[in-house]
């Protein structure tokens, strides 16, 4: 097995602290409506990586650990937050020169302190229709029934 890089090291230290669960490479939060799906992917054309974000909604179907590309909602964490996004994109390329500790310190900082907020709102299918009101998912990948329902909450 190869050594893990600064990304990924963020990226599991991430999950951890979150509390979430680990299953084939991507981190799962639950509750009782929504199953969140960070998910971390290398490109194929460089040592880049792109962190996805996604939401399942419980009401659309029972799924333990729904792939992130099978979610209702998916997004890239730079489409979630845009002010972070040229900075995200230095910390996701391992090309971008910078020291691992470095890489590593900021990117799980500003997961905990940007996302895990947003994964927290997003806990809820209410707090996810709150999203899409305000533009969190402007760029977000939403299907047919999650557009229905989440148009159903609240009026």
């Amino acid at each position: 097995m190869s050594e893990r890089n600064s990304v990924q090291l963020a990226f599991d230290r991430f999950g951890k602290e979150a509390g979430f669960e680990k299953k084939s490479g991507s981190w799962y939060g639950r509750t009782d409506e929504v199953i969140s799906v960070s998910n971390l992917q290398k490109s194929q054309y460089g040592p880049q990586y792109y962190f996805n974000q996604a939401f399942w909604l419980r009401q659309l179907g029972d799924e333990r650990f729904p792939k992130q590309n099978k979610c209702h909602i998916r997004a890239r964490l730079g489409s979630l937050l845009p002010n972070e996004s040229g900075r995200i994109e230095q910390l996701l390329d391992l090309d971008h020169e910078m020291p691992d500790e470095v890489r590593t310190g900021e990117l799980v900082g500003l997961l905990k302190e940007c996302l895990l907020p947003l994964i927290e709102q997003g806990s809820s299918v209410a707090g996810l229709r709150a999203m899409l009101d305000s533009g969190a998912f402007k760029a977000a990948g939403i299907r047919g029934p999650a557009q229905e329902l989440l148009a159903t909450v609240g009026g």
